[in-house]
């Protein structure tokens, strides 16, 4: 069984829909151990400023009600940042990284040539969903190579969620072109994936990232991925972890690991998960 969830979105998200106090006391119903919230910022992808948080208003709550609940679970301070290859996205991180006394730090591309996949008109750009697909990897691929102070590249093929076919024709070796070289990259630099149990709840049959980019990246000598449920309301928090974690056991894993003051430690698997 996992008992830490570490990809977390409250009210401090734009897209947030239950606030911090909650998602503490629903982790506490549910018997988690520690929770690391990991607020959005996508800096530069919006004109008008959303999906990225007021820095400030989040570290301070965070830390009081980190005190407030002591003993009673451990909470974490992140962030999820929003990455695009381009150097004043780069010189904005490089900066806001370091300015903050984060537990943890996903890097995450949800964005291509600053367009959401979210969005069908995504879509429209290209000739199929696998010309797409491929156009997505190839920037996390830049990302990898030019980004280097996060601890977990989140949810690898977020892209797969929004495509008209979504993960159904998706195999690894169509991709390995570009997933090779991006999986060595991210190993290269000591980097962990993230196992992103969201896929489950949105009916893909498998985790972001799907399990053959698992299984691909431990054959490769990855880290063990840490794991989150990219929750943003009570109700989705640490769901469908019993699937994240035969996934992780299903790729070679015993364990997964946990990032507190940046340093990494790993927690085993219990193999009745």
């Amino acid at each position: 069984m996992i008992k830490t969830d570490c990809h977390l979105h409250s009210t401090f998200s734009t897209d947030g829909h239950s606030d911090m106090e909650s998602e503490i006391n629903h982790a506490i119903e549910l018997g988690l151990d520690t929770i690391c919230f990991t607020e959005h910022n996508d800096y530069g992808t919006n004109a008008d400023g959303s999906f990225v948080v007021d820095i400030r208003a989040y570290h301070d709550k965070l830390y009081q009600l980190k005190e407030k609940y002591s003993g009673r679970i451990e909470v974490l301070f992140g962030i999820e940042a929003g990455f695009q290859p381009t150097d004043h996205i780069y010189d904005y991180f490089k900066g806001y990284l370091k300015a903050w006394d984060f537990d943890f730090i996903i890097g995450s591309s949800h964005v291509v040539k600053n367009k959401d996949p979210y969005f069908p008109v995504f879509f429209d750009d290209y000739a199929d969903d696998d010309a797409a697909y491929r156009a997505y990897f190839e920037e996390e691929l830049e990302n990898a190579r030019m980004y280097e102070n996060y601890d977990s590249y989140g949810h690898l093929d977020y892209i797969l969620r929004y495509g008209k076919t979504r993960n159904k024709y998706f195999t690894y070796e169509k991709f390995a072109d570009v997933l090779d070289p991006l999986l060595k990259t991210l190993i290269s630099h000591g980097k962990c994936i993230e196992v992103n149990s969201a896929g489950f709840r949105k009916d893909m049959g498998n985790p972001n990232p799907h399990i053959d980019i698992v299984k691909r990246y431990h054959e490769l000598g990855g880290l063990p991925p840490t794991v989150g449920s990219d929750a943003h309301a009570c109700e989705d928090m640490a769901a469908d972890f019993d699937k994240a974690a035969q996934v992780l056991f299903e790729a070679g894993y015993d364990s997964y690991s946990i990032f507190k003051g940046r340093r990494r430690y790993e927690l085993k698997l219990k193999t009745s998960c």
